[in-house]
């Protein structure tokens, strides 16, 4: 869902405005609760820079990030998008995924533009 903190950002990129920041950070938490429009935070949040960005077929562009084995162990139950300027754009509820010690795990954000 793309959250009312995020919306005027994402406005701007899409025309094209210097003010728009670009989604710059996957974020992952803790918090199964439902989204919500107003979310504004990731709970026990930990975020690594995009590392790529694929524009795929049907409209979708997907933000890819590596958690790598020295990362914190959690059980990720949220992922999110950060702007530039560290507001959170997009979050969005997953079946919990154990993130353990020492493993590493890829992580895709597809947003399906319309």
């Amino acid at each position: 869902m793309l959250l009312l903190a995020g919306r005027t950002n994402v406005q701007k990129l899409l025309s094209g405005d210097a003010a728009g920041k670009k989604i710059a950070k996957i974020i992952v938490g803790t918090n199964s609760t439902p989204v919500s429009e107003s979310d504004t935070t990731i709970t026990n949040p930990f975020s690594k820079a995009v590392g790529t960005v694929d524009y795929l077929s049907s409209g979708y562009v997907q933000f890819n990030i590596t958690l790598d084995a020295g990362d914190p162990a959690m059980l990720i139950q949220e992922v999110g998008l950060l702007s530039d300027d560290n507001v959170l754009c997009y979050r969005k509820v997953i079946p919990p995924v154990n993130k353990v010690a020492g493993a590493t795990y890829s992580v895709s954000f597809r947003i399906k533009v319309q």
